[in-house]
């Protein structure tokens, strides 16, 4: 009995394995890719100092140290199947460095900044792509140019699903 058992069991085995290798695997599903991708040209970005452009603080008026000007190119994925449009931007500068560079410091106890952007377009097809000109004024703690500045682009597509991406653009010493 106990060996009629055995060659069931080994003959049931058998058959599962056999009805393994013969299925195939259900694929796996692939996450679709992002919806939108940045590039930001000119890379390595430099600011230069900035004249002409000033802010108010503790009553007097002061001019930017420095302004960075650049490009982002807005790719939608082809796979998106519908299209998209920019509703806003927005740009917030981060100090890199903790401690003053040599020489005078920014003479501000925060970073201070200003921006303007330009566009080719707000509305992006799938596989297409559109270009974003900002050009931003700002002066830092540290009193040097080397900044993080985070692009906040906010869109909205054709089923009026809305959402934010950030792009972060490095300026350079």
């Amino acid at each position: 009995m106990l060996e009629r058992i055995g060659r069931l069991g080994l003959l049931a085995g058998g058959l599962s394995l056999a009805a393994c290798a013969e299925a195939p695997l259900a694929p796996t599903d692939t996450p679709p890719g992002p919806p939108i991708t940045f590039d930001s040209a000119p890379q390595p970005l430099y600011a230069v100092p900035s004249s002409g452009v000033t802010y108010v603080a503790d009553g007097q008026q002061h001019e930017y140290a420095f302004v960075a000007s650049f490009d982002i190119v807005v790719r939608a994925s082809p796979e998106n199947h519908v299209g998209i449009s920019v509703s806003s931007d927005s740009v917030v500068v981060q100090q890199l460095l903790s401690v003053p560079v040599d020489g005078p410091g920014g003479g501000v106890d925060r970073e201070l900044y200003r921006f303007e952007s330009r566009e080719d377009g707000v509305r992006v097809e799938p596989g297409g792509e559109i270009a974003r000109a900002f050009d931003v004024w700002y002066t830092l703690p540290s009193g040097g140019p080397e900044a993080l500045i985070s692009v906040t682009l906010d869109f909205v597509d054709d089923n009026d699903v809305s959402f934010s991406l950030v792009h972060q653009v490095r300026v350079e010493p």
